[in-house]
């Protein structure tokens, strides 16, 4: 809710806060107009004590039997306890730590090192022998970073025993112990980098934690905004070049409750240690109040805030701990508090665990399935709600004002747990997709008001869903445009789960794209982007952010002087300490530095080498479409051609990535090379990509002279026509089938290839096929269905594979020219049928409502004649096609055909279907109209 509060107005009201609690601190060392106020003869004061009550020995509050006397007091310790705690949990509760996180003055005490620039610098030398600073950080996985949890808990569990037994009344030792947590917090401030403070150390954490949950109540969802540019709560400053925010993330914590809070509760949900933090929470909870009655033997010297004034708490600490009974027991206090908090909070641990069986147990009864993080889930909500309700009831004395609070804290945790216990992690996960597609969404540039009554942000997730599905104005590409948008922010968000796969699969099923086409995705985007499937190279959101952070900085340093004509070199030696001060503070190293660098500057760095491995993978290709043209005994055979076809295809967007690298290194001379090397490799297909224009603009008409001259230079260098071919050219054939088949992730290609196998070597297509049986590959995909059909012995089947019709419609003059993906799909709606010889297949004057494609055998085309005779006009066997003018243009049958051979397989697609097909993908319509345009014209031509 309020994370879009500027930092600007945010540091104010952390300043504020910060300033405010050092006044409370300097007025637990001196302090004289709180004695003023409670003064028993201050009778125009309402904190002044009443000697009516303690000096009567009915009403007054007594300590183990004994009446305590009451003196005038400082009120610092009271108003910290009794107003600034509560305060701030509620702030935690209501509001989450998008608010807590960017108020909190320990938060800000523990930046003074980071502002002052004098934090703790680590040495690092690289294998080449540079020598770099930077900041000391926790590794995630040192004993800090996979412990810390434990410790904050352990120093809460502290902090609450030392205000038991020191600082609950104390003015002096309580000032003294917040001066200590601030130098704590500034020390952390100075050892490590980031909010480490926050993170790692700081005893408030566990409280937060515990209280967000998933979210406050009325805290934001980071994973439904914009794609992230600053974290959710904290670690962001003021831009004063732009006048905007911009992240300041170090990466200090993976995952981070301030990036994304619900992503990091779920992603953590299932450790130990969030076990013992909310079930031992409540018992610490129970165990620090119930010890005030234990201590006392009454709940007067809780309720009635006695305790924060109480003379002499420090000379008590070896004093009876327990009175029971009106029974002192002879356990010191400094052993009793910590028993009583360890004895509950381990009870409270011991009933979480319990709670979790009966559970399970009781789903299981009903037939009930939730997941382990679901049934985690939903015990520490229920543990929180009591744990919050628990603290407020025993703070709030029976006055009316307080019984008020009470209750409005009581409705806040009902409206939080109703918010929270059903809340899944699979719904933050579709949410989240559901957002990336939105975001796809509004890039289409369609107006969505046509269709919504609201804007698109205001839609929930299966309404986005819906909307994908449903708008009319949305053609095919741009279906799958959106979907390879969401796709690839799904991939550069991390590892995509298993829950975040299903989603993917039902996007898919709503956009209506099938699993061939989104392995096809991911396989042009492997090419485009390599690092998208690396894991040494995927930035998670914390590495991202830290990494913008970096740029940002360096960005502005740079181009303030470079748009005012200063030469890059000399922009950068003038900022030369400040741009090591940003590498140090946000931990850059040289690969790094060397990647946001070339990404600024355009300078040959990454961008050459990721030119060198696009060379690579495009010499890969070329020599697999080498070896689809030399090896096979019919090369032209449709199997072949189309594997060729797709693989000259991803040469295509190879070579596409390869001219944007060109267009930004300029004349540079490596560009030479470049273009040198992939015009001795692929000179037909690059030259049709010069051809071709990139946002309005022919690629050639991008480059400046240098490099157009470069291209119309003739090269010297020449492919030795002479092809030297192995001895065993069938064995090597399959061995290139086999590869496809073990590393090609389109599943088309392995389909292909597995269908080019069984042409080759049966038996090795077979075992081939059952291992891709065994690996559970969805059965709607065109691969599995290959697989099975070749798994179960071809040649005793009766009814044709998707992708064997697919073959029989390339080998047709009609649909030869289709798009591979759509010939599929139009394969999939083709039905097979067989006709006896002297069957008729259709009658002249019949409504033209298939198209006929014949596949085996021949068919005669009879025509009656003027004289009433029938003659047969023309003879249509293998990979023609019958009634396709008739079927586009909605006219009778002009002609009977005949099945004329012994048996005769056709194709057939129904009109309808074929309508279907045309109106869902705009490049069909356009290409059938072009080739049925021809064919018009060729008749027309033959009857002139």
């Amino acid at each position: 809710m309020l994370s879009r509060l500027s930092e600007q107005k945010m540091h104010v009201i952390k300043v504020v806060l910060a300033v405010g609690w050092l006044l409370l601190i300097l007025t637990l060392f001196y302090d004289p107009l709180s004695f003023y106020l409670t003064d028993p003869n201050n009778l125009h004061s309402p904190f002044r004590i009443d000697p009516n009550r303690y000096l009567d020995p009915s009403q007054c509050v007594k300590l183990q039997g004994i009446c305590q006397p009451e003196n005038p007091y400082g009120m610092g310790a009271r108003i910290f306890w009794s107003i600034i705690i509560p305060a701030g949990l509620l702030t935690i509760f209501v509001f989450g730590h998008e608010v807590w996180r960017r108020i909190c003055p320990l938060s800000f005490f523990s930046q003074i090192p980071r502002a002052l620039g004098i934090q703790r610098k680590q040495k690092i030398t690289s294998a080449n022998g540079k020598t770099r600073y930077q900041l000391f950080s926790v590794d995630k996985n040192s004993w800090l970073g996979k412990n810390h949890l434990y410790l904050q808990f352990g120093l809460f569990f502290l902090g609450i025993n030392i205000r038991i037994l020191f600082v609950n009344s104390d003015r002096l030792a309580l000032g003294i112990f917040f001066i200590l947590t601030i130098l704590a917090a500034i020390s952390v401030g100075y050892l490590f980098a980031g909010k480490s403070w926050c993170q790692y150390f700081c005893p408030m954490a566990p409280v937060q934690v515990v209280f967000t949950g998933t979210r406050g109540l009325l805290d934001s969802q980071s994973h439904l905004g914009q794609k992230l540019g600053v974290t959710q709560s904290m670690c962001r400053e003021f831009d004063k070049s732009t006048g905007k925010e911009k992240s300041a993330c170090v990466a200090c914590q993976n995952p981070c409750i301030d990036i994304d809070s619900e992503r990091a509760y779920w992603e953590q949900i299932e450790r130990p240690d969030r076990r013992l933090l909310y079930y031992g929470y409540l018992g610490l909870v129970f165990g620090f109040f119930f010890y005030y009655f234990l201590y006392a033997g009454n709940w007067d010297y809780l309720y009635s805030g006695i305790w924060s004034h109480e003379e002499g708490q420090i000379s008590k600490v070896f004093g009876a701990g327990f009175y029971i009974f009106n029974q002192a027991i002879p356990i010191p206090k400094i052993i009793a508090a910590p028993l009583t908090l360890a004895t509950f909070g381990f009870g409270t641990y011991i009933l979480g665990g319990i709670s979790e069986n009966i559970y399970r147990q009781y789903l299981q009864k009903k037939g009930k399935k939730l997941t382990n993080d679901q049934i985690l889930h939903q015990i520490f909500t229920v543990f929180t709600v009591i744990a919050w309700n628990v603290f407020w009831i025993f703070i709030s004395r029976p006055a009316p004002l307080e019984r008020l609070l009470t209750g409005f804290t009581v409705l806040v945790s009902g409206l939080w747990f109703a918010q929270t216990f059903w809340r899944t992690s699979e719904q933050y996960e579709r949410e989240g997709l559901a957002n990336k597609l939105r975001r796809q969404l509004e890039k289409l540039g369609i107006d969505m008001s046509k269709f919504v009554q609201r804007g698109t942000d205001e839609l929930k997730p299966d309404e986005v869903y819906i909307l994908a599905k449903v708008l009319p104005e949305v053609t095919r590409d741009q279906r799958d445009k959106v979907y390879r948008g969401v796709l690839i922010e799904a991939l550069e968000d991390g590892i995509i789960s298993a829950t975040e796969e299903n989603l993917l699969k039902e996007l898919r099923k709503e956009l209506e794209i099938d699993i061939d086409q989104h392995y096809s995705m991911l396989a042009s985007l492997g090419i485009e982007d390599p690092t998208l499937f690396n894991p040494d190279k995927q930035f998670n959101l914390e590495k991202r952010l830290r990494l913008d952070a970096y740029r940002n900085n360096l960005e502005f340093l740079i181009f303030d002087l470079v748009d005012s004509g200063v030469p890059i070199s000399e922009a950068l030696e003038r900022k030369k300490s400040r741009i090591d001060s940003l590498k140090q503070e946000y931990r850059i190293s040289e690969e790094e530095e060397e990647l946001i660098a070339a990404e600024i500057l355009g300078e040959a760095g990454s961008l050459f080498n990721n030119a060198q491995q696009l060379l690579e993978s495009l010499r890969d290709i070329h020599s697999q479409v080498t070896h689809l043209e030399d090896l096979p005994n019919d090369p032209q055979s449709s199997v072949y051609q189309l594997l060729r076809n797709i693989l000259l295809d991803r040469e295509k967007i190879v070579i596409h990535k390869l001219m944007s690298i060109i267009e930004v290194l300029g004349d540079r001379p490596m560009v030479a090379q470049i273009v040198r090397e992939i015009d001795l490799l692929t000179p037909t297909c690059f030259r049709q990509v010069l051809d071709q224009k990139r946002n309005e603009r022919l690629w050639s008409d991008r480059f400046n002279d240098n490099v157009i001259s470069w291209l119309a230079q003739p090269h010297d260098d020449e492919i030795s026509a002479t092809k030297t071919l192995p001895e065993d050219i069938t064995a090597s054939l399959i061995s290139v089938l086999e590869r496809f088949l073990h590393e090609d992730i389109e599943p088309l290609v392995q389909a292909l290839s597995l269908e080019a196998l069984r042409k080759l070597d049966e038996e090795k297509a077979q075992r081939a096929a059952a291992e891709i049986r065994q690996k559970g590959i969805d059965a709607t995909s065109i691969l599995a269905e290959t697989a099975e059909a070749i798994a179960n012995n071809s040649s005793d089947r009766k009814i044709l594979t998707t992708l064997e019709k697919t073959l029989y419609l390339f080998e047709t003059r009609f649909f030869h020219h289709i798009n591979i993906n759509t010939l599929i799909e139009i394969a999939r709606y083709c039905e097979e049928k067989s006709f006896m010889q002297g069957e008729v297949l259709c009658r002249a004057g019949d409504v033209s409502n298939e198209l006929l494609i014949i596949i085996d055998g021949q068919v005669d085309v009879i025509m009656q004649q003027e004289d009433g005779s029938n003659k047969v006009v023309n003879r249509c066997s293998h990979g023609e096609t019958i009634g396709e003018l008739g079927v586009l243009t909605q006219t009778n049958r002009s002609a009977t055909v005949i099945a004329e051979s012994g048996k005769a397989s056709v194709l057939t697609l129904s009109d309808r279907n074929l309508d279907y097909l045309l109106k869902r993908n705009p490049l069909l319509s356009s290409t059938l109209l072009s080739i049925v345009s021809s064919r018009l014209q060729r008749i027309l031509g033959q009857v002139q």
